[in-house]
């Protein structure tokens, strides 16, 4: 379906029930400016998943699943370690995590491993097991291979996968359409769930609990708010917060209800889409708060708080105040150690408030920083691929400095 209306939110609904119920539920994000890293999102899973058997041992079957890994993987165990850093606390350092690379083909012994890992969770923990993807239109060939690959051979197991997508964004040719052509012809039982925008009486009945008012009292700023919005969620409750921010929806203790000024709300001048609605919430933030966003977006929908750390100490830029803030004000999520855009559209329009040669030369000079600090630390690479994106975006011509 169109960005914003809520394919996200309704997978991790979905996830609320599969966990409940005594599943196992993981899931990743493709991001368009991560797109470097292959199999970012399913190591990310995967990532997650070894680290909530940590947390969670007995009730995941932990010891079955390690000892399940240990006996499947052997030596191969490296290889695996090297996308998914956390599956060192389950199968331990030894028994060659440490090994030399000596396969030809690195992506299609990866995808080899991860199926086969995919395969010892789902017999291991006798639970149904979950994938869900988020941006597919984002994703790269070889995690669409794995995806693939899984499905084929998983499909008579307790395995679902669930993969999110933006209509529009992907033509006739892309990966993720030859692959669900390929599995559909296989046998594998495939649907497709159309997501769209809200009509005005669920734009209404979304008002109405919002505000707990009955949906009579809510009719005329819903038929407002959906000609403005044209129903699209993300946009509708950004309006909502904007309205309360600017005094056009407040809660009067006189009258112990919520209240609106319909006038002044129908005469308000609003972008007709979201990004544009966007931009503008965020040129009403403080100049440092807008910096500290822009320099976030670069890095696409998430960033781990390691690569903030590099940039305050070793550039100087002031940044964890300001982001702070813009979690408290809803454009960020503070996710342990990750700062999450609250929404992709959030993050696009931050990064499109960056000229084309300004975000070249801020790719750049956060990429050589990135590496910098890399190979200082020969023992820990978990920044390269980060860096190495960041150069690729960057402009080579910024460079002013011969040396």
């Amino acid at each position: 379906g169109p960005s914003g209306t809520g394919k996200t939110v309704l997978a991790h609904r979905f996830a609320d029930c599969v966990v409940a119920n005594g599943g196992v539920f993981l899931s990743g994000k493709y991001d368009q400016l991560q797109q470097a890293a292959p199999f970012s999102a399913i190591a990310s899973a995967f990532n997650e998943y070894c680290n909530m058997l940590v947390v969670h041992a007995e009730s995941l079957n932990a010891t079955a699943v390690a000892s399940g890994l240990r006996e499947l993987f052997g030596h191969d165990a490296f290889h695996l370690v090297s996308v998914i850093p956390n599956l060192s606390m389950i199968v331990g350092d030894s028994g060659g995590l440490h090994g030399k690379e000596d396969c030809v083909d690195a992506q299609e012994r990866l995808q080899y491993l991860l199926c086969r890992f995919v395969e010892i969770i789902s017999i291991s923990t006798k639970k149904p097991l979950i994938l869900f993807l988020d941006d597919l239109q984002w994703a790269d060939r070889a995690s669409i291979a794995v995806i693939k690959r899984l499905l084929l051979t998983l499909s008579a197991s307790r395995f679902l996968f669930v993969g999110s997508y933006r209509e529009g964004e992907m033509n006739e040719h892309h990966h993720v359409w030859n692959m669900m052509s390929t599995i559909s012809d296989l046998g594998v039982n495939a649907r497709v769930i159309q997501m769209s925008h809200l009509n005005r009486d669920v734009v209404n009945d979304m008002i109405s609990d919002m505000l707990r008012l009955s949906p009579r009292l809510t009719r005329p700023l819903a038929d407002i708010a959906y000609h403005k919005t044209k129903g699209n969620p993300l946009f509708l409750k950004r309006l909502m917060i904007s309205l309360s921010k600017d005094g056009l929806l407040r809660f009067s203790l006189s009258r112990r209800r919520w209240v609106w000024d319909e006038e002044k709300i129908q005469s308000r001048k609003i972008p007709d889409d979201v990004a544009t609605f966007l931009t503008s919430a965020i040129f009403k933030l403080s100049p440092d708060v807008q910096n500290a966003l822009c320099t976030l977006s670069c890095f696409g929908a998430a960033t781990d708080e390691a690569v903030i750390d590099v940039l305050e100490t070793d550039l100087g830029v002031n940044l964890k105040n300001a982001l702070e803030y813009a979690v408290s004000e809803g454009f960020l999520e503070k996710v342990d150690r990750n700062y999450q855009f609250s929404h992709d559209r959030v993050q696009e329009a931050a990064y499109n408030m960056l000229g084309f040669e300004h975000r070249a030369e801020m790719h750049l000079k956060y990429g050589i920083a990135l590496c910098l600090r890399t190979a200082k630390n020969d023992n820990d690479d978990s920044l390269l691929f980060t860096a190495v994106n960041q150069i690729n975006r960057g402009n080579l011509s910024a460079i002013s400095d011969s040396n």
